[in-house]
């Protein structure tokens, strides 16, 4: 009967424990952004608009990281913060945070509107790196471009000429 028990009750690694997302998110901005480039703190370039909103900052960063996520992958924040790294309890206390400075006059729609346009920062910053070719002084040391020690062309291999 334990075999049998045990069975039944196997998680699979990555199995998602607990109550389904009341409202999972659907990935608005799939493809615009790649989730493994958004880390758990956004970056001042990303962040500015969320200064404007003189708000509880540290907190208004991790919740817009959190929603970033669910922006390109979709699902709960619950889900959107353990991909990210965030501790069940760090998500609990954004959350309780950013929900009580939201029920003010203005900020919801304030942080709606902030998030939009840090999506759109991030998705250009995404987009600019990835397109752009790395100038030699920008290079990490000890990165050799491409083809970096071949034999230039007309050098025979092995003919010491």
């Amino acid at each position: 009967m334990n075999a049998a028990i045990g069975e039944s009750t196997h998680l699979r690694h990555g199995t998602v424990v607990g109550p389904p997302a009341l409202f999972p998110q659907p990935p608005t901005h799939h493809g615009l952004l790649d989730p493994k480039n958004i880390p758990q703190l956004l970056p001042d370039a990303w962040a500015w608009p969320l200064d404007e909103l003189n708000g509880p900052a540290r907190q208004l960063r991790r919740n817009a990281a959190i929603r970033l996520v669910q922006m390109t992958r979709g699902g709960s924040r619950a889900a959107a913060a353990r991909y990210l790294g965030i501790a069940p309890g760090a998500l609990q206390s954004a959350t309780v945070t950013i929900r009580a400075w939201q029920k003010m006059p203005g900020n919801a729609d304030a942080y709606q509107h902030a998030l939009q346009r840090i999506a759109e920062i991030a998705a250009a910053t995404e987009a600019a790196s990835s397109t752009r070719l790395t100038a030699p002084e920008e290079r990490p040391s000890g990165l050799e471009p491409v083809g970096a020690g071949l034999p230039s062309p007309g050098h025979e291999i092995g003919t010491g000429i």
